[in-house]
């Protein structure tokens, strides 16, 4: 049986698709956006977080692990994620959860066993399952699966992809899924490459061609002065009109800066951006109506 490597679980989700949903973040992804909210899931494998607030300094951690990675001077722990093996014996000893667990695996059945817990939600509500991350196509072996099991169920099932992924993965599970929720950050190549880490040609192309054969909402996390201006939103729409008979809608999602104490807690730095104003929000609303397609 499969396995998936699981951030962690959102029952009752109101936000990821239509009606009451259980959101699943997997680990593992291969981009790298400047603004990401959830950059713990970046890495595929499980490995340790670390909350200095949390921390007492009783020192056990730095007793059972046999590398220098929890570090005491004085009234401070500093935990050094370069040397971590990822052996966990300290998240076996640490007694307030300042060392926790980033990722978990799961089996299949397991997982399929979990949601369907939630089915009466699913069914009263016109909900369902959604994948989220990280990006669900990075485990595809095992979402092929649970995705086949789920649709069996008569499950609705949504996928948050930014669809930077070969075609053959995508096109494997389309026709499981009911939903992509599409993660689109910038229409400008080179932009794109400098702060998500990799252009957009691939992200395009699979758009093009799932909008063929899929239903698509298009999230578009607004980071002012990044892709905040005019000139990136009428480039977007423009593209996007063309699909339009596949989009049900597009999602402004002004940026928030809840991934950048996120990232201290994995090892990670992350700059804050500036939050979009509401008339920022307005005039892009505008752009993407002015193209036909409907904005939330």
């Amino acid at each position: 049986m499969k396995k998936f490597v699981i951030n962690q679980i959102q029952h009752f989700s109101l936000h990821d698709g239509p009606g009451i949903r259980t959101t699943v973040f997997l680990q593992g992804c291969n981009l790298r956006c400047a603004w990401c909210h959830n950059p713990e899931t970046w890495g595929v494998k499980p490995s340790v977080s670390y909350t200095d607030s949390k921390c007492i300094l009783c020192g056990e951690c730095a007793r059972v692990c046999s590398e220098p990675v929890n570090c005491f001077e004085g009234q401070n722990h500093y935990f050094d994620f370069s040397k971590c093996t990822n052996c966990r014996k300290c998240l076996e000893v640490c007694c307030t959860g300042a060392l926790e667990e980033c990722g978990y695996e799961c089996s299949v059945s397991e997982l399929f066993e979990d949601l369907m817990n939630d089915s009466r939600l699913y069914e009263v509500s016109g909900g369902g399952v959604t994948f989220s991350g990280g990006e669900p196509l990075l485990q595809r072996e095992s979402m092929e699966e649970i995705c086949g099991l789920l649709h069996d169920k008569g499950v609705h099932i949504a996928v948050e992809t930014a669809l930077s992924m070969p075609w053959s993965a995508v096109m494997k599970l389309s026709e499981y899924i009911d939903l992509f929720l599409v993660d689109f950050k910038l229409f400008d190549k080179e932009k794109h490459k400098k702060h998500i880490g990799a252009d957009n040609e691939l992200i395009l192309s699979n758009l093009m061609q799932l909008s063929e054969i899929g239903e698509i909402s298009i999230r578009l996390p607004i980071i002012q002065n990044i892709n905040s201006d005019k000139e990136n939103a009428e480039n977007t729409a423009e593209f996007l009109k063309h699909l339009e008979k596949r989009i049900q809608s597009v999602e402004l999602l002004p940026y928030h800066n809840f991934g950048v104490e996120k990232a201290v807690h994995v090892g990670l730095k992350q700059n804050e951006f500036e939050i979009p104003s509401d008339k920022c929000l307005e005039e892009l609303k505008a752009v993407y109506r002015r193209h036909g397609l409907k904005v939330v």
